[in-house]
């Protein structure tokens, strides 16, 4: 047991058990932390990352780092077809629920207004999105849908809504409680709130990448119960809930769990969750040996060429430039798809675009198992020869 540096965000506790420490290596002038613990509170049992980095520097990484700006590479659009199947699934999902097609309807967090779109298509004429990045927001009003620059930390310009949308949103925020306090502002009294989050149940059933879901932006790890008694204590009843497969990627499921909640009064006293903490023990031993496996791969191949390109500079690439044998490689160049990575230095070495390494002879390491297959693909339509290292087969 020690004390937390970020109070529980649930509960408000502050005594908690470590259960890993994770490690980034991150951009220069990245605004968020490098490491960090992820810990269990021992009053409610939620799980969540101990971090001291304020919300502020939260709402500067999205405003000016969102990886969700480029429409091709990012979620939240429309150009992505596995991506855009997700909002279409979920507009319905809503819209069984929200039966008003005249309701107005708020997404927080709307990223290129993919749910947006996927709603007016089904008859919801009065939608508006807020997203923290500038571009992400011009992306959404070129779909004919009006937005804002905004969070949940900043006054809204358009009053109150018939519905609030949180779709994977309420993993990234550091404070909780305030969030609560902005939905409830500008949530009608006889409104709907719709969340959905990654289930943190069911990580070790799905993963893919090591500590996938311990990474800088996702430091919130919700159960259906830790989710229930956020929206409890904080005065939103949940009235229906459940489980979901959403695409993480093509052929790549992700656990999700959802909640329709309504505004109410009164207190309430947080039920500990017992059942998360040795499902998130169980994805850190899963973990644990596929990133022991990357690293066999890794050392064998390095050990023959030490000289690397590096394509992909995501969360798992950040991960294995302190945890394996790519952190002494000579890596001459790292690459990157989406341009909001483009230019920065990663490790003293600039990332720069696809097209620029033609001609380059090194071995190109992909350094995502997400997206490897896409990546391969781009790889062989540009023709390129170099030999490819894979984190998996």
């Amino acid at each position: 047991m020690r004390y937390a540096s970020r109070k529980c965000p649930i509960c408000d506790h502050d005594q908690v058990d470590v259960l890993h420490s994770q490690k980034f290596a991150l951009p220069e002038g990245h605004p968020l932390t490098d490491r960090y613990d992820v810990v269990c509170c021992l009053n409610c049992g939620f799980v969540y990352a101990d971090t001291a980095i304020p919300q502020e520097a939260y709402d500067r990484f999205y405003a000016q780092y969102s990886k969700y700006e480029d429409a091709k590479t990012g979620t939240g659009g429309v150009e992505n077809l596995w991506d855009k199947q997700r909002q279409v699934e979920t507009a319905q999902q809503i819209g069984s629920y929200l039966n008003n097609r005249s309701a107005s309807v708020l997404d927080v967090g709307c990223a290129n207004g993919g749910l947006l779109k996927a709603l007016k298509e089904i008859g919801y004429e009065n939608v508006y999105g807020i997203d923290p990045s500038p571009v992400c927001v011009e992306n959404t009003r070129k779909l004919g849908i009006d937005a804002e620059i905004g969070s949940l930390f900043k006054p809204l310009t358009r009053g109150q809504f018939d519905c609030i949308v949180l779709s994977h949103t309420l993993e990234h925020v550091q404070d909780l409680k305030q969030a609560a306090q902005w939905i409830r502002a500008v949530l009608k009294e006889n409104g709907c709130l719709y969340i959905e989050v990654p289930d943190a149940s069911r990580y070790a059933d799905l993963v893919d990448a090591p500590f996938q879901d311990f990474n800088t932006e996702h430091i919130n790890h919700f159960s259906l119960n830790s989710l229930q008694n956020y929206l409890k204590s904080n005065g939103l009843t949940p009235l229906k809930w459940g489980a979901k497969i959403i695409p993480a990627s093509v052929n790549k499921p992700y656990p999700a769990i959802y909640c329709f909640a309504i505004k109410t009064e009164g207190s309430y006293d947080v039920v500990k969750d017992d059942e998360l903490r040795p499902l998130i023990e169980k994805y850190i031993m899963a973990s644990r040996q596929i990133l022991n496996d990357i690293e066999t791969r890794l050392s064998s191949r390095l050990s023959k060429s030490n000289r690397v390109i590096v394509w992909g500079t995501g969360q798992l690439a950040m991960k294995l430039l302190i945890e394996t044998s790519l952190s002494k490689a000579e890596i001459v160049a790292f690459v990157d798809s989406n341009p909001i990575n483009q230019g920065k230095t990663l490790n003293g070495v600039q990332v720069i675009a696809p097209e620029l390494i033609v001609g380059f002879t090194e071995p190109i390491l992909i350094s995502s198992t997400l997206h490897q297959q896409s990546i391969i693909d781009q790889i062989q339509k540009m023709g390129l020869n170099n030999p490819l290292i894979l984190l998996k087969d």
